[in-house]
């Protein structure tokens, strides 16, 4: 991987990075203008270029949304961004370390609350159970039935009882809604409410 350096000054759309003579076509020469913009989504990258033809500038071409981004020069002094999701703790936490010097107050809060919702998250255990099914009639238990015969089959638990679906799926969205306040509650703490709120909103 090649080493980024970030630009002290990061690029706005009030005040891009510009660069002359980028190609334009096959033949001709032009400028190119690149800045990050920041919405109520995130960040993205937006590229434009002015049209030697016209002088006027092209519509921006425009990324997908992170929820952090930065720009920096590669080795070969061309313009690379670095950006950072919500993926896990630990690579969370190691792109804190590497650029949280470069962050403004916006990505500084975001990080932040990254971190408070990322490390609910990281302390939550998933297990992946085969069902298991009953047949109606005879009795049978098992885990994998024919799709056409489904209406003779019903879910069962450990204890081989049949189970009500609506019951144990309701169980399950309340376990989640406990989940996801305890982690806007963490990252509340870590930034602030209306932040956490906007950043959980964007990582879901």
């Amino acid at each position: 991987m090649s080493k980024l350096n970030i630009l002290k000054e990061q690029p706005t759309e009030k005040n891009p990075y510009n660069v002359d003579n980028y190609p334009y076509g096959f033949r001709l020469r032009t400028k190119i203008r690149y800045w990050i913009e920041t919405t109520s989504r995130g960040q993205r990258f937006v590229r434009q270029t002015l049209n030697p033809k016209t002088n006027a500038w092209n519509k921006p071409k425009k990324s997908t949304y992170n929820q952090i981004m930065l720009v920096g020069l590669n080795e070969d002094n061309h313009i690379k961004t670095t950006s950072l999701n919500m993926y896990c703790l630990k690579e969370s936490q190691v792109y804190g370390e590497k650029y949280k010097a470069y962050f403004n107050k916006y990505q500084q809060d975001t990080f932040n609350a990254i971190i408070g919702l990322a490390e609910v998250y990281d302390k939550v255990e998933y297990t992946f159970k085969a069902k298991r099914y009953k047949n109606i009639n005879t009795g049978e238990i098992s885990t994998s039935i024919n799709i056409f015969e489904m209406d003779q089959w019903k879910e069962i638990n450990k204890n081989n009882e049949f189970i009500d679906v609506e019951e144990e799926e309701e169980k399950q969205r309340q376990k989640r809604i406990k989940l996801n306040r305890y982690a806007l509650a963490n990252a509340s703490v870590k930034s602030n409410k209306e932040t956490a709120i906007n950043t959980f909103k964007r990582c879901k």
